[in-house]
């Protein structure tokens, strides 16, 4: 059976030349971190990551990684290119809607009116259960990305999204799962405990 490129160690190799490579890490692990009391015991059975995924890439656009949890993706970042060079970054996260709505005290259009330079988009993805919310920023969009860590995305809005998807059952993504990336992520966060 062969191997989907997207769980292969080269296609890892390959992200850890991106000079973006450290902020999916962190990005990665602050996720894991706010999901589970112990990652690295639900690897593949509650969470898989894949590394530059064939998801919607075009010779514009490819994701440095799609992370999932049960089965929804819940974290990825898109690199824009340009004449072989890139022009930008996209990151985006889902959360729960309405623990972000209790931990800041905003509607949904208080969100975005509080927070210009991000999006919000309520998620009609059936595992979420009418609860989950689509964050997401371009990295060119000056100041967006303060905006985006001053938002408590932690264990309060992440942890009950996590629970209800787990709740789903095993996703379908385990042939993609990129266990290199997997370890990489999983000794980073041991290191910083």
């Amino acid at each position: 059976m062969e191997i989907n490129p997207a769980a292969t160690r080269e296609n890892f190799e390959l992200l850890r030349t991106d000079p973006f490579f450290d902020v999916v890490v962190d990005l990665v692990a602050g996720y894991l971190a706010s999901a589970f009391d112990d990652p690295a015991s639900g690897e593949v059975d509650k969470w898989t990551i894949a590394c530059l995924p064939a998801t919607n890439k075009t010779d514009e656009r490819e994701r440095l990684f799609t992370l999932n949890i049960g089965p929804m993706e819940v974290l990825y970042v898109e690199r824009y290119t340009e004449n072989g060079e890139t022009v930008d970054f996209r990151t985006v996260l889902y959360t729960s809607l309405s623990a972000l709505q209790r931990a800041t005290g905003y509607s949904l259009d208080g969100l975005t009116l509080s927070n210009p330079l991000l999006r919000f988009k309520k998620t009609d993805l059936a595992p979420a259960d009418g609860d989950g919310v689509l964050i997401d920023f371009f990295l060119s969009e000056e100041g967006a990305d303060e905006q985006f860590f001053a938002l408590p995305l932690d264990e309060t809005t992440i942890r009950p999204l996590a629970e209800r998807l787990v709740g789903k059952g095993r996703g379908p993504y385990a042939q993609f799962h990129n266990r290199a990336f997997a370890q990489f992520v999983l000794d980073a966060m041991e290191e910083d405990a």
